[in-house]
């Protein structure tokens, strides 16, 4: 993996100059700022165990301290995939979003998600899936979908 060498954030791999397009002024048009707004000083700032979980107590009272993202801060918290990107995106600082549960479950907390739809441009992608689930063993489908959502950065091809 490849960071932007002035801000830290994850890039392209085989970056030319080894700066994100935001830090790289010759790159053209500014694209989605691949930085998130804010530090998240907060969640940054809790306690966890050594293998990295943060208590339930912890995060009760953590969670109750938010404040409901307006729909311009939930848009500015979320980072894009970059154009050529492969593999997980787990240990990465790309932004992804997964639902899963009954459908009641699934309209409800898809409705808040709408904000991110806006994202979709010339410069990004919104990716969506939604599915319904099976039960391994059986292949046969549950009463439950996922829904997963992100965004990624166009290729510009």
């Amino acid at each position: 993996m490849n960071f932007c060498d002035s801000c830290g954030v994850l890039i392209s791999p085989e970056p030319s100059s080894g700066r994100c397009s935001s830090c790289d002024p010759s790159n053209g048009a500014k694209i989605l700022s691949r930085k998130a707004q804010g530090t998240g000083g907060d969640l940054e700032s809790l306690p966890s165990t050594k293998s990295g979980a943060i208590r339930k107590h912890d995060a009760l009272e953590w969670i109750q301290g938010l404040d409901r993202p307006t729909s311009t801060e939930l848009k500015g918290s979320l980072l894009p995939k970059p154009t050529g990107f492969s593999g997980s995106t787990f240990e990465t600082d790309i932004s992804n979003i997964r639902v899963t549960g009954d459908a009641r479950f699934i309209e409800t907390v898809a409705g808040l998600l709408k904000p991110v739809l806006d994202l979709e441009n010339d410069e990004t992608r919104v990716e969506l899936n939604l599915q319904r689930t099976k039960v391994r063993d059986t292949e046969q489908y549950t009463g439950n979908y996922a829904l997963y959502l992100a965004i990624a950065e166009r290729s510009g091809k």
